[in-house]
């Protein structure tokens, strides 16, 4: 009976940590990306909706992750869509396409929003939480 008991308090301790295991990866992460280099830009142009930029970035805060979707600093900071920044659609990290870039580290990144054309260097970029 104490073994049933045992191996039944197992469980719920189980299914309590993968609860809460996937609240944690529900919670939108918080991102910074200082740009260090553009390599190239695509301006929209007629037919395409978006314009293009891919640079060097460093994460500066948090871990970039793709999907999210970036904007700079300033009033119309907000609870935002990808039509409100740049949406992170690649990532390059010493030659090979990866998912997320942690604090510190340095890749290249395909950012792709309307007005992606007007990043510069030194430009810091903020995470901007969908929810």
């Amino acid at each position: 009976m104490a073994s049933d008991q045992r191996h039944w308090a197992l469980e719920q301790i189980t299914l309590v940590e993968e609860a809460h295991s996937d609240m944690l990866n529900d919670v939108p992460q918080k991102a910074g990306l200082r740009i260090e280099t553009i390599q190239s830009v695509a301006p929209c142009v007629t037919g395409a909706a978006e314009d293009v930029a891919v640079c060097v970035v460093r994460c500066v805060e948090g871990t970039a992750q793709l999907g999210m979707v970036f904007q700079r600093p300033g009033p119309t900071v907000g609870k935002g869509t990808a039509a409100a920044g740049f949406v992170l659609t690649a990532i390059e990290w010493y030659g090979k396409q990866v998912e997320q870039l942690d604090t510190v580290h340095s890749g290249k990144v395909t950012l792709t929003g309307a007005g992606a054309a007007t990043l510069a260097e030194r430009d810091v970029l903020n995470s901007v939480p969908l929810h």
